[in-house]
């Protein structure tokens, strides 16, 4: 049993006793549990709904991977309670998330309230309406993730998932790679073509880089204005460069239509790879990966560093 298990174990009897102070609590929410955030493992729980100690917290949801919008994490990230509305194919829960540190551990409370309960369609009387509502609770939840302009994840999501690779990259003793890339003159566009043009180069920009990575663990978000964030769990300093080179190419080889303009642009990328150790954080890694990409501009641009 790895040490990280063991611990767990050995608190688990505390989070039960601790869950227990709960019992008012019990009779306001259907199921409540304490949850390991980075592992997404269901450490103790309470009520209807029953994952079992030891299993995925998005169990609940029936999903195979966890949420892109994890409430546990942003609980954490922001030291309060957060709220968000879910679902199952059944069921629509109110979900509120709060942190609790126990023996210098970081867990997160969950209390769900099925909220079908106290709507019209309580019982799917009306199944088109539970079905509309669902899919504006997806379409919120995608809404809260993504960058509007460009369709990748935005700078919350960095803020929100980041520290979940750094934190399991540290336990599995891995490498977590980032790259920066930032489009070269970017300003010379909006001021030649418009901020149109500006806006649709951004979008092309975008889809080179979603083309160049290709596993289910990869993401890429928009950093902010023409600064992109491509994060490569697992992946080496090696792998990182040739994904780098690979975008770089295709954006220095691709001209961009944009109604009447022609426009060709290139861009500068900086690399970070590093089998993180306990004393590094995500500001560590940002300002490690935002001088590579410095030094990239310096040199002449076009180029990975």
């Amino acid at each position: 049993m790895s040490e990280d298990k063991q611990c767990l174990e050995d608190i688990k009897d505390q989070l039960e006793n601790l869950l227990d102070t709960f019992s008012v609590v019990e009779k306001m929410y259907e199921y409540i549990r304490i949850v390991e955030p980075i592992t997404h493992q269901v450490i103790v729980e309470r009520g209807e709904y029953h994952l079992n100690p030891g299993t995925e917290c998005y169990g609940i949801w029936e999903n195979e991977k966890c949420c892109k919008n994890c409430i546990s994490m942003r609980a954490i990230n922001e030291n309060e309670s957060i709220f968000k509305i879910g679902h199952t194919p059944t069921k629509i829960f109110l979900i509120m998330a709060t942190p609790i540190q126990w023996k210098n551990q970081k867990f997160v409370l969950e209390m769900f309230k099925d909220a079908t309960k106290g709507m019209i369609f309580e019982n799917e009387s009306n199944k088109t309406q539970f079905t509309i509502l669902r899919g504006l609770i997806d379409d919120l939840n995608y809404i809260a993730l993504h960058d509007s302009l460009t369709g990748l994840y935005n700078r919350r999501f960095i803020n929100e998932r980041l520290p979940v690779n750094l934190d399991a990259a540290k336990k599995l003793g891995q490498n977590l790679s980032v790259i920066m890339a930032d489009i070269d003159f970017f300003k010379n566009v909006n001021d030649t073509f418009g901020h149109a043009a500006g806006d649709g180069v951004l979008k092309s920009f975008a889809e080179i880089l979603l083309s160049c990575i290709h596993r289910e663990s990869d993401w890429v978000a928009r950093f902010g204005g023409e600064e992109f964030l491509i994060c490569l769990p697992g992946a080496g300093l090696e792998k990182t460069h040739e994904i780098a080179e690979q975008m770089r190419k295709q954006i220095e080889g691709k001209t961009f239509i944009c109604g009447t303009h022609v426009i060709k642009v290139t861009a500068s990328f900086g690399i970070c790879s590093i089998i993180p150790s306990e004393g590094d954080t995500l500001i560590d890694l940002i300002e490690c990966t935002d001088k590579a990409l410095y030094a990239a501009k310096r040199k002449g641009r076009n180029r990975v560093e």
